[in-house]
């Protein structure tokens, strides 16, 4: 499964490595700290799974959430974010799940089974 990592900190960047790293399945294909040019490389690039923020500066996840979804493309979106506030905002731009900070490994790879599952089938 080709993942990329939207986030405006570093640090969430080599946590994520980290913790995706433990799953055999995953492939990350990219990791960007703003939305202009993770939208430019989903727009050219196969891509199964985008764990983006949403507080980030310039376009927030939510924005470029709606920006995705209007392209047209219908990759899943796990928002991975310090707000427990938005949930229903993200699952309006049709959010494949979404996880509150600090990030758990069981929670993260509960996600991760379940897209594997619904690509198995």
């Amino acid at each position: 499964m080709k993942v990329v990592i939207i986030d405006d900190e570093k640090a969430m960047h080599v946590i994520m490595h980290r913790m995706l790293a433990k799953v055999n399945e995953i492939e990350i294909v990219g990791s960007f700290q703003e939305t202009t040019s993770a939208f430019s490389y989903l727009m050219n690039h196969d891509v199964d799974l985008v764990f983006v923020d949403i507080g980030m500066p310039r376009e927030n996840g939510l924005e470029f959430a709606e920006r995705l979804r209007a392209s047209g493309r219908q990759i899943k979106l796990v928002f991975v974010t310090s707000y427990k506030e938005y949930a229903s905002d993200a699952f309006d731009v049709h959010a494949y799940d979404y996880i509150v900070k600090p990030v758990m490994q069981e929670r993260l790879h509960k996600t991760i089974q379940r897209a594997l599952a619904e690509q198995r089938s």
